[in-house]
């Protein structure tokens, strides 16, 4: 009885151990599938990649020096002479005193002014005080 299951045990260990070199064998095919796809399609895809980001990269610069530095260029000139032209209309103030603002009369403090007494008002209560009495 024990030489029998010891045979069966045997014959089941070498099929499992096919089965396993089979599917061992499937896995190998599978990752020479994957190696000969990354080989001849993501290879041009990143290499189209690499072309375009130097395209990019040149376009930019060219950019930059014919476009964005004339621009700025331009744009400075005319700020500085704009300060120039305000430096020549604006009056001369003397070197050791801050510019003054002429102070408008609506921008004085208020005096303080007592209420005359026909002035005061009365409370309501006290106007329905006057009106029942």
């Amino acid at each position: 009885m024990l030489s029998a299951l010891r045979d069966i045990s045997i014959i089941l260990l070498a099929l499992e151990s096919i089965v396993i070199g089979i599917i061992l064998l499937l896995l190998l095919w599978q990752v020479r599938l994957l190696v000969l796809l990354l080989r001849d399609e993501i290879k041009p895809i990143l290499e189209n990649t690499q072309e375009t980001t130097k395209t990019l990269q040149s376009t930019t610069k060219f950019v930059g020096r014919r476009v964005t530095k004339p621009v700025v260029d331009t744009i400075s000139f005319f700020a500085g002479a704009k300060q120039v032209i305000r430096a020549m209309t604006d009056p001369i103030q003397p070197s050791g005193s801050p510019k003054s603002k002429p102070q408008s009369s609506a921008r004085q403090a208020p005096t303080n002014i007592a209420p005359s007494p026909s002035s005061t008002s009365t409370t309501p209560s006290s106007k329905t005080s006057e009106r029942t009495s």
